[in-house]
């Protein structure tokens, strides 16, 4: 979950809903999958990307695998930072 959806999540719990209960549990499963669903997209459209960076003038395979290995890097750090 990227840092906006955290910041979104922390709002909504400090504030009390007007709603009903069941109408809100409704509305937050339909939340949470649309964020799984975008950041589902967001990996498939980065790892397309990233599989086509030969073709990109200029970046041969030795600049492609590093910044693919940056990236992944990058994917690893984030995860084990989340998971705290």
């Amino acid at each position: 979950m990227g840092k906006s959806l955290r910041k979104i999540k922390r709002e909504r719990e400090k504030t009390t809903s007007p709603f009903h209960p069941e109408i809100m549990a409704a509305w937050n499963r339909g939340f949470e999958a649309g964020a799984k669903q975008q950041n589902e997209l967001d990996t498939q459209l980065m790892l397309e990307w990233l599989g086509k960076l030969e073709e990109i003038p200029g970046i041969g395979p030795k600049m492609a695998w590093r910044i693919r290995e940056h990236y992944l890097e990058f994917m690893r750090e984030r995860r084990e930072w989340n998971e705290r």
